[in-house]
């Protein structure tokens, strides 16, 4: 059991937790006086405390001093760009991503997608999908909570792609090369943030496609298999995972 506390209660060695964390804590996992549980910021910083009583509604944890740890940030941080899908396909995109490691989440809107909000429906849309992707970094163990970044559209994202070392874009197109490939050329490189562009049901358009490349995104294939689009998100990021914890992908300051 863990419970997110803000990055500037991490200096204090008795903290009251928020009303939702102390009654998620006390109401739902019914946690007793003496019980240990661990706090992270979703900034890095964790720590195991103990329940000591409710004061006001509101849980009140003493700190292990010695339990306190401070990890960095991923060496290479990876941002899902996603179009949109039909129906709650998002919310366990995102839950996922968030176990796959994924820093980033960024909401697409693309020809193709289906789906359309309002701004204000698009901005409760977002905190909902925070709050998923609060709930997988708690139940992941991460010491960092991604974001989910506004809803953006496909020529906003062309515009911005230049931010990222390396982007890759999962098609179907005939010219995509296979995502083995170019992250094999990729490896030994200092990359610090990836980009993953996953489009919609029925892929990007061909002036899509055409846009994406030309702002620098390398077409990717993930094999014969034409998958559904939560199905590409997850196995694209897994292969990232793989590549950045095992095959010798370089961060800042690596070599």
């Amino acid at each position: 059991m863990r419970c997110l506390i803000d990055t500037a209660q991490w200096s204090a060695d008795d903290i009251e937790l928020a009303p939702d964390e102390s009654h998620h804590l006390v109401q739902v996992l019914r946690v007793r006086p003496g019980e240990q549980v661990g706090l992270f910021t979703g900034q890095g910083h964790t720590a195991q405390a103990t329940f000591v009583a409710v004061r006001q509604k509101r849980a009140l944890v003493r700190v292990l001093s010695a339990t306190r740890r401070v990890t960095p940030p991923p060496s290479v941080a990876v941002t899902l760009i996603q179009a949109i899908p039909k129906h709650a396909l998002m919310d366990g995109i995102i839950q996922k991503a968030v176990e796959l490691g994924a820093q980033a989440i960024q909401p697409l809107t693309t020809e193709r997608v289906i789906v359309r909000f309002s701004a204000s429906e698009a901005e409760r849309r977002r905190g909902r999908w925070q709050k998923i992707a609060r709930e997988a970094t708690r139940q992941c163990g991460g010491a960092w909570m991604p974001s989910v970044l506004p809803v953006r559209s496909l020529p906003e994202i062309t515009a911005d792609l230049a931010r990222f070392d390396l982007c890759l874009a999962g098609s179907l197109h005939a010219d995509a090369r296979a995502f083995r490939e170019v992250v094999t050329k990729a490896r030994g490189h200092s990359l610090r943030s990836i980009a993953l562009i996953i489009g919609p049901e029925g892929d990007l358009t061909e002036t899509e496609t055409a846009a994406l490349r030309d702002a620098g995104a390398q077409l990717v294939s993930f094999g014969k298999s034409v998958f559904r689009v939560e199905t590409a998100a997850l196995y694209g990021l897994s292969l990232l995972h793989y590549e950045i914890q095992n095959a010798g992908f370089s961060g800042p300051g690596r070599k």
